[in-house]
């Protein structure tokens, strides 16, 4: 069965499962009393725990401590999606009219090991493979995750130390680092360590368009460019002691090894377009070998990390079944420079579950994948 999401005569249902909180396996049942105005969701790629939440609450149905599972349902369809699993970490409550009112703090399974830290060293020996690590790592935790068949594994060139005090969260992403995966956390709430696909590379797994009689979206299309500072001219500098020797006598002189780089003058930063240059000064604190040509190649490689233009877009739709990290294609109405179809990264997600809408921020796959952008 094709699921038509430009339906809006469908009728959503939202539900919150208590789970325990050394099983999440094991669910005690429904979470009575929940408020959905002001209850939301919210995800976005680049945070270290991924997704988080608030939940109102009237009266005393939840389960102190427990675990709550975040379920959205479309009971016309048959469907059903897990949208995720939380530690609650705040419960202030009022007491209004004869009942107790609960602000619920929700928190992903990574949060839990942001401040789960390490109470001596951790070291991995060399030759340790990292998938084995990130096991050993979250089974200490007492997690369940799941390794995504294809994630990457590295085998350590020298032994590794985290140091005590160093949280188990910073440990994965550290290991995921050299392995070159990506560390997320699913809605039934396990960790998950899959292979870092660039956003350029994915395909896209919805279609927004403004115009589209059908459409999803509403309100209005914000857009936010960083062209008018970006930089055109990248500039390295690396200054150095020599000795030099003459008639017998040796003296330490500076020397210093300069190289630039700019952008085409067809291009919109550039100074022949934007009528003034924006410069990336590097002074490198080594230069191997201390040669003008390796100056130039670093010259040339960081402003074609500088390049990419970073384009986001801010928009709000009915609920789709979209989170961050996806891609999806926005068509942008008119005739300018953006005008077409962009294809984008989910950025960030904000889920009203009163309501079942989506505030949105999208960011153009050709901005790179920059972790501030």
């Amino acid at each position: 069965m094709t699921l038509d999401w430009t339906d809006q005569t469908r009728e959503d249902r939202i539900r919150v499962m208590m789970v325990s909180p050394t099983n999440i396996n094991d669910v005690y049942g429904e979470l009575d009393g929940v408020d959905l105005s002001g209850s939301s969701l919210d995800a976005a790629y680049y945070t270290d725990t991924r997704t988080s939440g608030k939940l109102k609450v009237v009266g005393e149905g939840w389960r102190r401590g427990s675990f709550l599972r975040v379920i959205h349902e479309v009971p016309a369809w048959g469907y059903s999606r897990e949208l995720g699993t939380y530690i609650v970490t705040n419960d202030n409550a009022s007491w209004e009219h004869g009942v107790w009112h609960y602000d619920l703090t929700l928190q992903s399974m990574l949060y839990g090991l942001s401040t789960d830290k390490l109470v001596r060293p951790w070291t991995i020996a060399k030759n340790a493979m990292a998938l084995k690590a990130m096991r050993d790592c979250m089974d200490a935790a007492r997690y369940k995750y799941t390794i995504v068949s294809g994630a990457n594994d590295y085998k350590m060139k020298t032994p590794q130390v985290m140091e005590s005090g160093t949280s188990r969260l910073e440990c994965l992403y550290s290991l995921c680092t050299m392995a070159n995966d990506r560390l997320d956390v699913d809605g039934h709430g396990l960790v998950t360590v899959s292979k870092y696909v660039n956003p350029a590379s994915k395909v896209p797994v919805a279609t927004l368009d403004l115009q589209s009689p059908r459409g999803t979206t509403y309100g209005e299309l914000t857009r936010e460019t960083d062209w008018l500072s970006m930089v055109d001219t990248v500039g390295v500098s690396f200054k150095y002691s020599d000795t030099v020797t003459k008639k017998g006598k040796s003296t330490t002189v500076q020397k210093e090894i300069n190289a630039y780089a700019k952008v085409s003058a067809s291009l919109h930063q550039a100074h022949a377009q934007r009528g003034y240059t924006v410069t990336d000064f590097r002074s490198l604190s080594e230069l191997t070998p201390q040669t003008a040509q390796r100056a130039q190649q670093l010259a040339n490689q960081y402003l074609k990390e500088d390049s990419p233009e970073l384009i986001e877009w801010g928009i709000s739709t009915t609920y789709l079944p979209i989170w961050e990290g996806d891609v999806v294609d926005l068509i942008v109405p008119g005739s300018g420079q953006y005008a077409g179809r962009n294809r984008c990264l989910v950025k960030s997600v904000k889920v009203d579950l009163e309501h079942m809408t989506m505030d949105l921020t999208l960011k153009n796959t050709s901005s790179g994948d920059r972790g501030d952008g």
